[in-house]
């Protein structure tokens, strides 16, 4: 996997959560597992071990163009590829 392509990954879980930010806990973190790549939001009583996790609240901003909305921090999630993948 690249890093682009884990960042799209990431870009996509991240805007899930802000389309039903209410369906999660205040715990809420992406979970990557090392295997597969795969990227899912998790809530903190749903944590594996054998998982990477993020907090999502790390990857969001408030929009300035629009406030009181989330938006993607891609600075962030940029960030967490180039961390992860390197």
């Amino acid at each position: 996997m690249t890093r682009e392509e884990l960042e799209n990954l990431l870009r996509n879980a991240v805007e899930d959560y802000i389309a039903d930010e209410e369906a999660y806990d205040d715990n809420a973190r992406l979970r990557i597992d090392p295997q597969s790549k795969e990227v899912s939001i998790t809530d903190g009583a749903d944590e594996v071990e054998d998982a990477d996790y993020y907090d999502v609240m790390d990857l969001i901003k408030m929009s300035p163009s629009d406030p009181g909305k989330w938006e993607v921090d891609e600075d962030a999630v940029k960030s967490v590829a180039e961390e992860y993948i390197g």
